[in-house]
């Protein structure tokens, strides 16, 4: 009786085994940027705790980033009455609406920035904003943020109502809209996230910074390396099997 013929060796299986793991490697590796880039970030989100609060026309007449650099601004009158804007957020684990403003400021680079000044706390809780009367800002101390990412699904500019706008994402082109809505010729890329005002406004919370930004980058990354290292070790205990037999 002759031996059964050994099995060849599983090309496909094999192909398909190694980009499965290269995949899930670089997934790990790219988790381990990711950590960096936070890292650096917190750190710098810490150290606004004892920053000054620069003049905004100076900084902005950078050329480099701005963001995450406290800025102080006075705000001039503006020519027009600026419409009502709201940016859609998420307080406490309820719907929340910020609202937005523009500031016109002088001797800058830009005439003005688009200034988030808070959640509106009458509208918490709300599915959607309504119209509103509020105080144009004078005197800002805040943080200057960048544009987030366009959505990839649906557009940033939400449906509005009667007397105001709406915003999910603050990305560049939403920014760029609501500020010369405002009465901006040439606006500021950045927002400025307001920390305090003078006179305060009533109704409104400033949150510049988030008081609690997750960094889980290190658990994802290990999590992508172990699923890769496991994927390894069940292609090589089916190759001993496949063999032994």
């Amino acid at each position: 009786m002759t031996a059964p013929p050994k099995p060849g060796f599983p090309w496909g299986l094999t192909v398909a085994s190694l980009i499965a793991c290269l995949a899930l490697a670089g997934l790990g590796a790219w988790q381990l940027k990711r950590l960096a880039w936070k890292e650096g970030l917190l750190a710098q989100i810490a150290s606004l705790a004892h920053a000054p609060a620069a003049p905004i026309a100076a900084v902005l007449s950078h050329s480099g980033p701005v963001a995450f650099q406290r800025v102080r601004a006075v705000c001039q009158p503006l020519a027009v009455s600026a419409t009502t804007a709201y940016r859609y957020a998420v307080s406490d684990g309820r719907i929340a609406w910020r609202l937005l403003a523009p500031c016109k400021i002088a001797d800058a680079r830009f005439d003005g920035i688009l200034v988030d000044r808070g959640v509106v706390t009458r509208l918490t809780g709300l599915t959607a904003p309504v119209a509103g009367s509020y105080p144009a800002p004078v005197k800002v101390i805040g943080v200057l943020r960048a544009p987030g990412p366009s959505p990839w699904l649906g557009p940033a500019m939400m449906d509005g109502g009667p007397g105001f706008v709406a915003m999910r994402v603050a990305d560049a082109p939403s920014i760029l809209r609501l500020s010369k809505l405002g009465g901006l010729a040439n606006p500021a890329p950045e927002i400025l996230a307001v920390e305090s005002e003078d006179p305060p406004a009533p109704g409104l919370a400033p949150a510049a910074i988030p008081v609690d930004i997750p960094n889980n980058h290190l658990v994802y990354a290990l999590t992508w390396f172990a699923l890769a290292a496991i994927l390894a070790w069940f292609y090589v205990a089916m190759l001993i099997t496949r063999y032994r037999r």
